[in-house]
């Protein structure tokens, strides 16, 4: 059983340095024609600018899209902003916090991770985060992926801390859904024994 953690522990720490080499890497811009000079029939300019609502470059046509902004995200619905950034967790600091765990999800610091959390477990999850008075509106997210030799889930022991920046909180019936938009903050090593 050590021999495959150790494996489990190597692929994450290759998985980690490949994620590394990646930010170091230059990205190459494409250039493409501004849509106010495309040769279609829109003599009357009739589109919307682009920049509206957005953090705007102040170029017309060319605009930043600010993803760390869950809010702007608007298939989540009418959300809330929790108008509250914590100051983040010192070093070594050890807090019991709700857990997402998620199948073939990966969040990395600085991501913004939008949710419709609809399962039960997860709405609890939330709750419990928006009302805590120590770490408030912080939860732990780690992926969760299917182990084919021992045909069982497991868990990764690196994660992120995720502050919940927007949510929203609904009733239908029986189902209650709350949509939230998290923003990752650090990498930590979380023990999930229990979860």
């Amino acid at each position: 059983m050590e021999e495959n953690d150790r494996r489990i522990l190597e692929r994450e720490m290759y998985q980690i340095e490949q994620i590394r080499q990646l930010d170091l890497e230059e990205l190459q811009v494409e250039e493409v024609d501004d849509f106010q000079n495309s040769s279609d029939d829109d003599d009357n300019n009739n589109h919307r600018d682009p920049t509206h609502g957005y953090d705007s470059t102040g170029i017309l046509g060319e605009f930043t899209y600010n993803i760390c902004v869950a809010s702007l995200h608007s298939y989540l619905g009418d959300v809330e902003d929790t108008h509250h950034r914590t100051a983040f967790l010192d070093g070594g600091a050890v807090l019991n916090l709700p857990l997402f765990c998620l199948q073939g999800v990966v969040l990395f610091p600085g991501a913004t991770l939008p949710l419709r959390v609809i399962e039960s477990n997860f709405v609890a999850a939330v709750e419990r985060s928006l009302s805590r008075v120590d770490v408030p509106y912080t939860i732990g997210v780690i992926r969760v992926y299917s182990d084919t030799a021992n045909h069982s889930m497991k868990s990764a022991s690196i994660g992120t801390t995720a502050e919940i920046r927007v949510y929203s909180d609904t009733a239908n019936h029986s189902m209650k859904s709350a949509s939230i938009g998290t923003t990752a903050e650090i990498l930590y090593r979380f023990d999930n024994m229990g979860a």
